[in-house]
């Protein structure tokens, strides 16, 4: 079993957080416990409570961690043409969703406890990332305010999270048996005011 001196402390929380990432991959928030990190990197519970405040605080650095992943998924589908950005954002999202659904259910399943807030870094993470979205689709609103263009993004991405939702817990088809990516196209067309639909068509 490793010993404490063996890993300085930044070094012990991102082994930490690099193993609740594997926990949350495979089981999900119902896997996720102090001891169950603390043995995946050979130390005691304690040392993880020398690291973070609580699970809690492990938890919302983990997501933070998540939406970090996104971001740069997003950034890397928001470049090239315009025409052609609102498909590959919304390839990019249910890529993302796809392959690793445990993890992003994670961003939404948590609760803090009552009276806790989260913490000041992690809602200008989550604006930014939004941002990154509403920057790249301006071209495609050119009529709208910054404000009308963020508050379109916060709409698109609360529908893509509720078609994301359902289709991870397998619920989608108890509504609608068109498949989740055509929803999401169908979604974001009609919000940019594209009548016709760029996106693949939906079923």
């Amino acid at each position: 079993m490793a010993r404490r001196s063996d890993h300085a402390p930044e070094e012990l929380k991102r082994l930490a957080l690099e193993a609740a990432e594997v926990i949350a991959l495979e089981e999900g928030l119902r896997g996720l416990t102090v001891r169950r990190v603390a043995e995946r990197i050979g130390y005691a519970p304690g040392t993880i409570y020398n690291l973070f405040a609580n699970l809690d605080d492990l938890i919302v650095q983990l997501n933070g961690m998540t939406l970090d992943a996104l971001a740069v998924e997003l950034g890397a589908a928001a470049g090239g043409s315009p025409a052609t950005r609102p498909q590959r954002l919304v390839e990019a999202y249910f890529d993302f969703v796809e392959s690793r659904p445990r993890l992003w259910s994670l961003l939404f399943e948590h609760r803090l406890p009552e009276g806790a807030d989260l913490p000041d870094w992690y809602r200008p993470k989550l604006a930014a990332l939004i941002g990154l979205v509403a920057e790249a689709l301006e071209p495609l609103m050119p009529d709208r305010s910054a404000e009308a263009r963020y508050a379109a993004t916060v709409t698109m991405w609360a529908g893509l999270h509720g078609i994301s939702t359902l289709a991870v817990s397998a619920k989608l088809t108890l509504v609608a048996e068109t498949e989740p990516r055509q929803l999401g196209h169908l979604l974001v067309d009609r919000m940019l005011g594209n009548r016709d639909g760029t996106g693949p068509e939906p079923v």
